[in-house]
């Protein structure tokens, strides 16, 4: 069967202000009730069901963990028949050992990801805004998890020379590994637009990666992943290639239950609280688009399964159709179109 993937944002309720985040609102005033969420999921489910899908969800917020029925989610996800596995991606604030030990409990839940924007004290507070030493101790509580436990890394043009201490800090606090992503400059993280990396910046970052995992320093076989995933095996690292899941197989969906092609693709293709899901996919604009109707470079490129990457073309240009502005082959190196 195949996985169809959602990043669920419950809330948009959080405790922190982060510079870079992707909200305007830090409220609950988009929340919609569990009567509602209910609803929605009884939706989401028949989609799935007729189309012989399994899900991964990963909630998130906001904070979840702030949100009243952050429980009620998780269970209702657990004993779904259609529900593959869950994760939780979190600023690890509120995680205590009590916490934890339900966490566990929860057999679905196989990920929690902490997010991480900078692993030295001045970097991380930069950034997020929080005593270093409350996020030190989150961590150190995290490896009472059973199961994977991620830092997510959104890299950014004044964080690039984090990246090799990520490695050190998966292995100090007994981590599975991390996740490194792109920042966009969407909500409050408008107004650092300067915090975008450039095409430079996220080629020698990926370059980075590649020979820290002990990887050949080729940028082409690695061309069409967003982001990418690094786990520790026993005395080695193992690289892993996001590929893009926007009109393909998976979406976000938002705390008024918006749903967005992906969480930083800020278009709204319709509510799953009130209308049928199957109809929502339908809307999606990504799911038809064809090598021709691409702009610039990516229109004209031969990796067949990349398409570059829409959300960025969007929020960059508004318009979703236009050249990937972070495409590696269009980074200085000879590309092989």
């Amino acid at each position: 069967m195949k996985t169809f993937h959602i990043q669920w944002h419950i809330t948009n309720l959080c405790n922190l202000r982060c510079r870079h985040c992707y909200q305007d609102a830090f409220d609950a005033s988009e929340d919609i009730s569990f009567l509602q969420t209910q609803k929605l999921f009884e939706n989401l489910s028949y989609f799935l069901k007729k189309n012989r899908l399994r899900l991964t969800v990963d909630v998130t917020g906001g904070e979840p963990f702030l949100h009243p029925n952050f429980w009620k989610i998780l269970n209702l996800l657990e004993y779904s028949d259609f529900v593959e596995s869950i994760g939780v991606i979190t600023n690890g604030t509120l995680l205590d050992i009590k916490t934890i030990k339900k966490l566990c409990s929860i057999t679905k839940l196989k990920t929690i990801k902490i997010s991480c924007e900078g692993v030295e004290k001045e970097s991380y507070q930069f950034i997020r805004r929080l005593p270093y030493e409350k996020f030190l101790n989150s961590l150190e509580k995290l490896s009472l998890f059973s199961g994977e436990k991620l830092l997510m890394f959104t890299i950014t043009q004044i964080n690039t020379t984090q990246i090799p201490l990520l490695f050190e800090m998966v292995n100090r606090y007994n981590l599975d590994g991390f996740i490194v992503e792109r920042f966009f400059p969407l909500g409050t993280g408008k107004q650092f637009k300067n915090f975008v990396v450039s095409k430079e910046t996220w080629a020698d970052s990926v370059r980075k990666l590649l020979v820290l995992c002990e990887i050949e320093n080729d940028l082409r076989p690695v061309a069409q992943y967003r982001g990418f995933k690094v786990l520790r095996k026993k005395n080695n690292w193992k690289i892993f290639g996001a590929v893009c899941i926007v009109g393909k197989n998976g979406c976000a969906i938002m705390p008024d239950g918006s749903v967005f092609p992906c969480r930083r693709f800020v278009l709204n293709t319709g509510n799953a609280v009130k209308e049928k899901f199957e109809e929502i996919w339908k809307q999606n604009p990504c799911r038809n688009i064809k090598r021709k109707m691409l702009k610039g470079l990516c229109g004209i490129c031969e990796i067949r399964n990349c398409y570059g990457c829409r959300a960025l073309a969007f929020c960059v240009s508004g318009d979703y159709l236009a050249q990937d502005p972070l495409c590696l082959l269009d980074a200085g190196f000879e590309p092989f179109y």
